[in-house]
C-alpha cells in the first residue's frame, strides 16, 4: 500500500494562494510587463491582502520567475506534442523543430518582453527549465551520430544552444534581424553542433504545424523531479 501525503487545510489554502498568484502574475505581466505591473494589482486580482503577498514571495520579480518557469515547462510539453504530431524520428529535425518553436515563442509571447531586457536571467531560466527536454534530444542526436560535440560535453553544448536561442530571438524581437532569418539561425545552431551543411539546411525548411494548445500548469515545481522528466516525444499519444 503506497503512502498518501495528505495536506492540512492550511497547506491546501497556501498552495491554492500560490497558484493563484502565479496565474494572476502571468496574466498581468503578459499584458503590462513586469515593470508595469504592481504588487497591489497582483494582490487585488488574486483577491488576497497586500501583506499576504510577502508570505509567499520576497519580490515581484521572484513571482515573475516562478510564473516564467511554469510557462517554460509548458512550452517544452507543447514542443513534444508538435514532435509527436509530426511523427518525427530524425534527431536532427527534432532539435531543429524544437529550437524553431522556442524562438517563435520567445518572439511572439509578450511575457518575454521584460526578460529580453534581462537576457542573462532569461538564459538561466531557459537552461534549467528546458534542460530535461533539450539534454534528452541532444543525447539522442549524439547517439545517432548526428551531433559531434567536443569531448562529449553535452551540458556545455546545451548551455551554448540556449544562449544562441535567446540571442537569436532577442535580435528578431529588437529588429536587428527579420523574422524570416529564423531558419538560418537554427541552421547555424545545428552546424555549431557538428551537423553537416546539407542536413542542417534540410532540417530547417519543413513547415511546422500550428502551436498546440495546452493549459499552463501553475502547480509545476522546477525542483520536483517527478514533474521535470519528460517522456520521449516520439512515444507521446
Amino acid at each position: 500500500m503506497s503512502d498518501v501525503i495528505r495536506l492540512t487545510r492550511t497547506e491546501v489554502r497556501q498552495r491554492n494562494t500560490r497558484l493563484r498568484l502565479r496565474e494572476v502574475a502571468h496574466d498581468l505581466i503578459s499584458r503590462q510587463g513586469v515593470d508595469g505591473t504592481t504588487i497591489q494589482q497582483i494582490t487585488d486580482a488574486a483577491d488576497i491582502g497586500f501583506g499576504t503577498f510577502y508570505n509567499y514571495y520576497a519580490t515581484k520579480e521572484a513571482l515573475a520567475q516562478d510564473a516564467l518557469d511554469c510557462l517554460i515547462h509548458n512550452t517544452g510539453q507543447r514542443n513534444d506534442l508538435i514532435t509527436a504530431e509530426l511523427g518525427e524520428t530524425d534527431p536532427v529535425r527534432i532539435v531543429a523543430n524544437s529550437v524553431r518553436f522556442v524562438i517563435s515563442e520567445l518572439v511572439h509571447n509578450p511575457i518575454y518582453r521584460w526578460w529580453f531586457e534581462h537576457v542573462d536571467l532569461l538564459v538561466d531560466r531557459m537552461r534549467v527549465g528546458f534542460g530535461p527536454f533539450g539534454l534528452r534530444d541532444i543525447e539522442k542526436a549524439v547517439a545517432a551520430g548526428a551531433y559531434h560535440i567536443i569531448d562529449d560535453l553535452q551540458p556545455l553544448a546545451w548551455s551554448q544552444l540556449v544562449w544562441l536561442m535567446a540571442a537569436g530571438a532577442s535580435d528578431i524581437h529588437s529588429g536587428v534581424h527579420a523574422a524570416d532569418d529564423e531558419g538560418r539561425m537554427v541552421e547555424g545552431i545545428l552546424r555549431v553542433n557538428g551537423v553537416d551543411h546539407d542536413r542542417a539546411r534540410a532540417a530547417t525548411v519543413t513547415a511546422l504545424p500550428p502551436t498546440p494548445s495546452l493549459p499552463i500548469d501553475f502547480a509545476f515545481d522546477l525542483n520536483d523531479e517527478t514533474t521535470t522528466s519528460p517522456t520521449s516525444p516520439t512515444s507521446a499519444p
